[in-house]
């Protein structure tokens, strides 16, 4: 099957990603995308997000609406920093009949050689990068050529209108437009972000 991998610490899941996913999910002809909230994350503060439970259970709320959709808790299960080219390799091991595709944003693209072992991710899945407003499609050829120069990589665009929302945002004011109704319900009813 061809697997989308769409990790984020998803703390809300919100609009956002559900577009990434869908848009993804679609122009790829995709069997399934796998949410994978992060777990011991080396670049974020685990004492200001939201339980591990908690993200995962949010982004199982989300795939019980989308049949393409299914969860993943690799990295929440494992103790280790949850770097990308871990849990990609480890999927890798886990089911390798899988064609794996991992998603990422445009501003992601703009660093991704700076990522830890970016050449491994490359190696194992094709890179989907979603258009943003402020990359334009110039800049990210330019962008993926310069990434071929280091190591191979197959990456694609994925044409992707914008979808302005911020987890940032949505835990200091939550806007239940910007996330799924059961996604708001039970933010609410687990006083996730005191809002």
């Amino acid at each position: 099957m061809k697997i989308g991998i769409l990790g984020g610490s998803f703390d809300p899941i919100h609009n956002g990603h559900l577009n990434m996913a869908l848009k993804s999910y679609e122009q790829y002809d995709l069997d399934e995308v796998w949410l994978i909230p992060n777990g011991n994350a080396p670049h974020k503060d685990s004492g200001k997000m939201a339980d591990a439970a908690d993200r995962l259970a949010m982004c199982e709320l989300v795939a019980n609406e989308y049949p393409f959709l299914k969860t993943c808790d690799i990295e929440i299960i494992s103790e280790e920093y949850s770097y990308t080219y871990i849990t990609v390799t480890k999927l890798q091991n886990m089911y390798p009949e899988h064609e794996f595709y991992f998603i990422m944003g445009a501003d992601s693209l703009d660093y991704f050689e700076k990522w830890r072992k970016p050449e491994v991710i490359a190696s194992v899945c094709k890179i989907l990068v979603i258009t943003r407003d402020e990359f334009s499609e110039e800049d990210m050829a330019e962008k993926i050529r310069r990434i071929n120069t280091i190591f191979p990589a197959d990456i694609r665009i994925v044409h992707c209108s914008k979808v302005d929302v911020s987890s940032t945002e949505l835990r200091q004011k939550l806007d239940k437009d910007d996330v799924l109704p059961a996604v708001y319900e039970y933010i609410c009813e687990h006083d996730l972000y005191g809002n």
